[in-house]
């Protein structure tokens, strides 16, 4: 099974944002799925990233660049994440979360999320943030 990397949608509300200078880098950027650099204008605010439905529909701190951006580089997992252990929440068609695994660091997310895809009653995956829970993004099948 090949998978799909999602960062958060530009369309994706941000509330209770704020804006700067990042002058030391290291923003985990949702809008661009790398980590900041230093000198770049970041925002961080409050998202509830599509997908979950109901109690499951959370609203966290992301980062973004805070006059917009073209995305990601590449469609592959980020590279700048592959060094933070992760939890891959599964949720089904209805946005219901069904089951989720803690990621460990590495070069070995992409076999996780093809195993937990491949469960019939999991339609995405969402990324997130071991420690603090925060979205990074999403994983969905191949189209």
């Amino acid at each position: 099974m090949s998978i799909s990397i999602h960062a958060l949608p530009a369309s994706t509300s941000i509330t209770h944002a704020s804006a700067w200078v990042d002058t030391e880098g290291g923003a985990q950027l949702r809008c661009c799925l790398r980590n900041s650099r230093a000198g770049e204008r970041v925002r961080r605010g409050a998202v509830t990233p599509p997908g979950p439905q109901g109690a499951y529909a959370e609203t966290g701190p992301v980062f973004v660049h805070a006059d917009g951006c073209e995305g990601p580089e590449s469609p592959g997992y980020p590279d700048d994440f592959r060094s933070r252990q992760v939890v891959f929440r599964a949720y089904d068609r209805s946005g219901q979360i069904v089951g989720g695994e803690i990621v460990e660091p590495g070069t070995g997310q992409e076999a996780v999320a093809e195993r937990l895809l491949a469960e019939p009653e999991v339609a995405f995956l969402h990324v997130r943030n071991t420690v603090y829970g925060c979205y990074m993004f999403a994983v969905h099948p191949a189209a």
